[in-house]
C-alpha cells in the first residue's frame, strides 16, 4: 500500500469514526417521567370543649368533655380517601368536693366490641361524646364512631351509661331520638 491510500483510509476510517460519535452524542435518551400525585394533608376535626353542671342523687357534680385530635393514632379515611387523624375525648366528672368520680380518656378502639365488622373500627374515627341525661340513677352519654367527614351521616351511635360508683357500662345506642316534631315536613304539615 501507498503513503496516499494509507492516508486516504486513515482519514476515511477517522470520518466514520468522528461522524459515528457526533451521531452518538445526538441521540439524548430522556428518562419517562414517574407520576407525580400531590399528597394530601392529613385533615384533622376541631377540638371542642364541653361543660355541664348537673344535681345528681342530691349533690352537684360538674362534668366536662374534651375532644382533641390525636397525631399518635392510627389515621381514618372519608368515603373520599381523605386522610382525618383520629380523635381521644376525656369525660371528666367531678364531685362537689373537686374530687374525680370518672376522669378517662377515650379512643376509638374502647368501643372496637361494638363497631367490629362494620369498617369503621379500621377508617371511622371517634366522632364525639355528649352528655345526654340522667337516667334512672344514672348519668347517660352518646357516642359515635364513624366518618370523619363533618358532611357524613355514616356513624355507629353508642350510648355510656355512668354509675354512682363511677362504673362505666357502654352499649350500642338503640333508641331512635325522634319525635313527632322531626318527622314533620319544611311546611310543618
Amino acid at each position: 500500500m501507498n503513503n496516499k491510500t494509507t492516508i486516504i483510509l486513515s482519514l476515511a476510517l477517522l470520518l466514520a469514526t468522528s461522524c459515528k460519535e457526533k451521531q452518538e452524542e445526538k441521540d439524548i435518551i430522556v428518562p419517562t417521567p414517574e407520576e407525580q400525585t400531590e399528597k394530601k394533608e392529613t385533615l384533622e376535626m376541631k377540638e371542642t370543649r364541653q361543660n355541664y353542671t348537673e344535681t345528681w342523687n342530691g349533690k352537684k357534680y360538674t362534668i366536662s368533655i374534651v375532644r382533641s385530635p390525636d397525631h399518635s393514632l392510627p389515621l381514618t379515611y372519608d368515603e373520599m380517601q381523605n386522610e382525618y387523624y383520629d380523635n381521644i375525648i376525656t369525660v371528666r366528672i367531678q364531685r362537689e368536693d373537686g374530687s374525680d368520680l370518672l376522669n378517662k380518656t377515650y379512643r376509638k378502639s374502647d368501643f372496637k366490641d361494638y363497631t367490629s365488622g362494620s369498617g369503621m373500627e379500621k377508617t371511622g374515627a371517634l366522632l364525639g361524646i355528649v352528655y345526654d341525661a340522667i337516667e334512672g340513677n344514672n348519668l347517660s352519654f352518646a357516642a359515635s364512631v364513624g366518618s370523619p367527614d363533618p358532611n357524613s351521616d355514616e356513624y355507629i351511635p353508642l350510648r355510656l351509661t355512668v354509675s354512682p360508683s363511677g362504673s362505666v357500662k357502654i352499649s350500642l345506642d338503640t333508641k331512635m331520638d325522634v319525635t313527632g316534631d322531626d318527622i314533620l315536613d319544611d311546611e310543618g304539615v
